[in-house]
């Protein structure tokens, strides 16, 4: 099943709860907020100009309504949203206090009322980590929380966020152990629990424990969507072909639009005589990046490499290297499917104190619970 939990709004937060008393306030930044005010306005102003000097050379002006105004118009839109956006984003908050028992949680709306509520430490379930993928603009990243979670959604408290993965599962279960309460983490299963006095042992360790449920899918033949080979020292899988999704489609659609976009500027200032403005040129240039980009995503691949030692995640390009990441068997403390809420995807991820590692994959999630399960078996020896 997918599942989808609440988001925060702060990218950088840290709840030190042997503190208490203590507050924190989970709001978006500040900085941001106030660039996000700035180029709104920037674009607003620049758009409004376009506007007006179209206006003030009347009706006698060679210019094309369509071409140039309509898109000044767009600008005006684009930054009125944009400042409109960073205000609200700034004005709404969430403050927790929490004084050793009780958790005080105050929330403000962008808009409406304030309302706050209290809550019992004793009501909460256990302590979550997640990986929450975060779109700004064109790129996007990680943002890493841990929360204290509860039943009902506006009652969850977060403890640590973060847009760096350095120490992320240490700070977990330091939280897990200090509250004694068991480690929660979001998978294809849903909640996944771990006792807290189990958080530093390997899977492989926990395979000779008996600790880990038996695992059956692993053993059941590769799906087609896999290719999977047995060499002397390793074993390496790969999807086959490409897989065809929502976020596939969307990227094709943009390069295309892209693409459309400059021919046409292009045709229309050959057909009117003119040469190449500086604006022009800046917005083509700026169009040719994000073609660039968007095609690129399409060809990027991935590969599973499962050795004696170490598991490792090679990234290539239409053949070409462009970087591994690796793990420690030893190490390793998990191996989870996370989900990815902004396009509706997961990824194959590879846990231990020091870092995660992602397999990213367009795969179906049923195949990619056969490969999490069988990269399980492939760890503990079963």
């Amino acid at each position: 099943m997918l599942v989808h939990v609440p988001d925060h709004f702060s990218s950088k937060l840290k709840f030190d709860l042997r503190k208490a008393p203590i507050s924190v306030a989970d709001r978006s930044s500040v900085v941001w907020s106030f660039w996000g005010c700035f180029f709104g306005l920037a674009l607003l102003a620049l758009g409004m100009f376009e506007l007006l000097s179209f206006f003030k050379a009347g009706k006698g002006s060679e210019q094309s309504f369509i071409m140039v105004e309509l898109f000044a118009f767009f600008i005006v839109l684009i930054g009125l949203g944009l400042f409109i956006y960073s205000v609200f984003s700034f004005v709404r908050y969430k403050k927790f206090s929490f004084d050793g028992k009780e958790f005080q949680i105050i929330y403000r709306p962008a808009v409406g009322v304030k309302h706050s509520f209290s809550e019992p430490l004793s009501n909460y379930i256990g302590v979550r980590l997640r990986v929450l993928f975060v779109q700004s603009g064109l790129f996007n990243k990680n943002r890493y929380i841990i929360d204290l979670y509860h039943q009902d959604a506006s009652k969850i408290v977060p403890l640590y966020i973060s847009t760096n993965n350095k120490n992320i599962r240490l700070i977990w279960e330091d939280y897990a152990k200090l509250l004694k309460m068991p480690a929660l983490s979001v998978g294809d299963r849903g909640l996944v629990q771990r006792d807290y006095a189990d958080l530093d042992t390997s899977l492989k360790d926990l395979g000779k424990a008996g600790k880990l449920p038996f695992i059956a899918s692993g053993k059941l033949p590769a799906p087609e969507s896999l290719e999977i080979t047995e060499e002397r020292t390793a074993t390496v899988i790969e999807p086959t072909g490409i897989y065809w999704d929502t976020f596939s489609t969307l990227c094709l659609l943009i390069a295309i639009a892209a693409i459309l976009l400059l021919t046409a500027g292009g045709v229309y200032l050959t057909i009117i005589g003119e040469g190449f403005p500086v604006k022009y040129l800046i917005i083509g240039g700026g169009l040719l990046l994000v073609t660039v980009y968007f095609v690129t995503r399409l060809f990027n691949s991935y590969a599973l490499i499962i050795g004696n030692k170490d598991v490792k995640v090679k990234k290539s390009f239409m053949g070409s290297e462009l970087g591994i990441q690796s793990l420690d068997i030893d190490k390793i403390e998990n191996v989870e499917l996370n989900y990815n809420p902004t396009i509706g995807r997961y990824n194959l991820t590879l846990i231990s104190d020091e870092k995660l590692i992602d397999f990213p994959s367009r795969l179906p999630v049923a195949d990619l619970i056969w490969l999490r399960d069988f990269v399980i078996r492939k760890l503990i020896g079963n």
